[in-house]
């Protein structure tokens, strides 16, 4: 019998995003190698996304439909994935859309090296042409496929992993990690120390389109500080004195390199451009140890409350 894919989507009042993804993987090329079907788990006790799963069910997609009535990602998340009875779980989210060809290159990575976990690029679409240091902040490392942690990060946005390596959790995805993000680190991290073979494949391509308010140095700086204060329970350490001294040292030499080629850029615009990549990239260095120093204060930042 071929193998068997469950494809499993949280989403929150995002139909219009929803129906774009949903067209993307009812496109789905399999070459004949596996069959799949789609998962969609709601946050929105409206039932927002439901319209949008219909339509494509009654088109003749493999979907099923599900609501998560507490708001948590980590709860949506694990409501769809309890859909799921196959070999394999391919997990996306609802902000994005995939290649024709997404599942067969996830899946033929995980054959040809016998991989537990596969993970994906997502590819950022901006509107227009951002500066360098939005570019920067959006564009994440695209290593070649197979290879292997540490040189990327663990997301759900772009994932596939066998089936049997979460079937006896109860919850996956951490409910604690429900309204600040980090859940999918979290499990990626907890797969990784039992052992499980991760690796990248370049060819599996999501895609995301980011919206004017995520081009913005504000929103860099809350995602930086939601990215460190979430750090030290993902990743299950906390924040060192030499990390702490090394971080400081580098936004010391970002701010005095940034001064430079500022002063320098009056009449030159790259050196202008050169110097404002290296302000908005010691900010955000400050952002996520401000993060970071936050959570060992107890503090916490829902960037997933419900609005």
């Amino acid at each position: 019998m071929r193998p068997h894919v469950d494809v499993c989507v949280a989403t929150y009042k995002r139909p219009e995003l929803l129906a774009k993804l949903l067209r993307t993987l009812a496109a789905q090329e399999t070459a004949g190698r596996f069959t799949f079907a789609v998962h969609v788990a709601d946050n929105d006790v409206r039932r927002s996304g439901e319209p949008v799963v219909r339509a494509f069910a009654a088109e003749g997609a493999a979907i099923s439909y599900g609501v998560e009535p507490t708001p948590s990602l980590s709860l949506a998340r694990n409501l769809a994935l309890s859909f799921a009875r196959g070999d394999w779980i391919a997990t996306t989210d609802d902000d994005l859309y995939v290649d024709r060809r997404w599942l067969l290159a996830l899946h033929g990575a995980a054959r040809a090296h016998d991989a537990d976990v596969v993970h994906g690029p997502v590819v950022p679409e901006f509107a227009r042409t951002p500066p360098d240091w939005v570019r920067d902040f959006h564009v994440r490392p695209n290593p070649p496929t197979g290879a292997g942690p540490g040189c990327y990060v663990f997301t759900a946005a772009n994932a596939l992993f066998r089936r049997a390596l979460v079937a006896d959790l109860p919850a996956p995805f951490d409910p604690r990690f429900g309204r600040t993000g980090g859940e999918d680190t979290d499990l990626f991290n907890r797969l990784r120390d039992r052992g499980c073979r991760m690796i990248w494949c370049r060819e599996a391509l999501a895609f995301a389109l980011v919206p004017r308010e995520r081009a913005t140095v504000r929103w860099m700086l809350r995602r930086s500080f939601r990215h460190g204060i979430v750090a030290a329970d993902a990743h299950r350490r906390p924040l060192t004195a030499g990390e702490v001294v090394g971080r400081v040292g580098a936004m010391g030499r970002l701010g005095v390199m940034s001064a430079l080629y500022l002063a320098g850029g009056v009449a030159d615009r790259e050196l202008r451009q050169q110097g404002l990549r290296r302000l908005v990239t010691m900010l955000l260095y400050g952002a996520q140890l401000s993060g970071r120093v936050a959570r060992h204060l107890r503090l916490q930042y829902e960037e997933y409350k419900p609005r």
